[in-house]
């Protein structure tokens, strides 16, 4: 596919330094025909016939909305077509098995499949001129996660962590700890079967490892999660985090994979004490007034994630595509995205444009808050058996 603009000034960087939507496009999406097998896109070259680009992005559900397309496209000269997706991992396959999209916005833990498979272009400086204006912590992140040669390959957009929440009404005021999901005694409740974690091993693993780092006064478990691009446990250790989540069970109610089904269940009495995102919560409080609802970071640390836009090697627009992701991150776009996500921006400057309950739910963070939050990453290949293989028996 030929490109209508290869300029690409690349941003420098030091090489030390979900959550789900629903199925379904946007008004602007493209519409797939009953039964069709693939789904074909148009990244229309402003050259040649000349006219508008079409930029396709594959993303979230909160990108396909309304308000932030319109917004989008009020201040770049570009049409935006939105598909909606549910996975990272399947923002990735969609990009590897086709050329259809110009930009895709996974969680930052995959960013780098795209980067090993080679898909992505560096960020082109020029166009993304509010990549300086986000938080410091970010662009630390990205030199660790996904620079190569000194070349940036993708943008921090927003972000939220995940800690837990409890039922104030039944679990008395406690130093927070991941201590309460696995000890019996922690707290003055019986909590069995009244816990709640993720059905995903990339969430509840970590847990794991946090714990036994604060239990058992072993530092590697979280230099496991923190030190490297991706997560590099030991068989051991591995081994040893299966186990504590192996005994974990009797105090659980279950696992749970969907948000809605989590702000449900906890709504309805199901649970105590939730493994939980903080945008979960904030919509249990905001939409269902739920005032007896309290999240916690633990002292052992916290995991983050954050939605990294790239933009394709096969995008014939490619600088228009990285206008779009400047979009993504100014302050009036980056407000919309907010609101529907619930979720703070990687640029406070956003904060700005929210209003003041709004700002007090997801607008500027404490830079030293952030300094408590570990980023999600993939796991090391050495180890991907093992550590599939453990989740499989917690799970069995």
């Amino acid at each position: 596919m030929s490109r209508c603009d290869e300029a690409t000034n690349n941003i420098e960087v030091s090489t030390n330094s979900k959550r789900s939507g629903t199925d379904g496009v946007s008004r602007r999406a493209y519409l797939a025909s009953a039964g069709a097998a693939t789904m074909f896109a148009s990244a229309g070259c402003a050259g040649g016939g000349g006219g508008t680009p079409t930029i396709n992005v594959i993303t979230w559900n909160d990108f396909a909305q309304d308000p932030v397309v319109e917004s989008v496209e009020e201040n770049v000269d570009a049409t935006v077509e939105i598909t909606s997706s549910t996975s990272s991992t399947e923002m990735f396959q969609q990009m590897n098995q086709s050329g259809d999209f110009d930009v895709a916005v996974p969680n930052n833990n995959l960013v780098s499949r795209f980067l090993d498979a080679d898909l992505i272009e560096p960020i082109n400086t020029d166009a993304v001129d509010n990549y300086g204006n986000i938080y410091q912590k970010f662009r630390d992140f990205v030199g660790q996660q996904f620079t190569q040669d000194g070349n940036a390959y993708g943008v921090p957009i927003r972000w939220g962590w995940y800690g837990y929440a409890y039922d104030t009404r039944e679990v008395p005021d406690h130093e927070p700890s991941y201590s309460i999901m696995f000890e019996d005694d922690y707290v003055d409740t019986d909590l069995d079967g009244q816990v709640i974690m993720y059905d995903e091993a990339a969430k509840s693993m970590p847990v794991a490892a946090l714990y036994l780092a604060a239990s058992e006064g072993d530092s590697s478990y979280k230099e496991a999660l923190t030190e490297n691009d991706r997560m590099t446990f030991s068989e051991d250790q591995i081994q040893s985090m299966r186990d504590l989540l192996i005994d974990q069970k009797p105090s659980l109610e279950g696992y749970i994979s969907s948000d809605t089904t989590f702000i449900q269940q906890f709504q309805q009495g199901n649970f105590l004490v939730g493994h939980s995102g903080r945008n979960e919560v904030v919509r249990l409080q905001e939409n269902q007034g739920a005032d007896w609802v309290e999240f916690v970071v633990p002292r052992e640390g916290a995991m983050a994630w954050y939605e990294t836009a790239v933009v394709s090697q096969a995008s014939d627009n490619p600088e228009t595509a990285w206008e779009v992701v400047n979009e993504y991150i100014s302050p009036a776009t980056g407000a919309e995205l907010a609101r529907q996500g619930k979720s703070p921006s990687c640029n406070p400057n956003v904060a700005d444009e929210l209003d003041e309950a709004e700002a007090e739910l997801y607008g500027r963070i404490d830079p030293e808050r952030i300094e408590q939050f570990i980023p999600f990453k993939d796991i090391d290949s050495d180890v991907q058996e093992p550590y599939n293989a453990a989740w499989e028996e917690v799970k069995a």
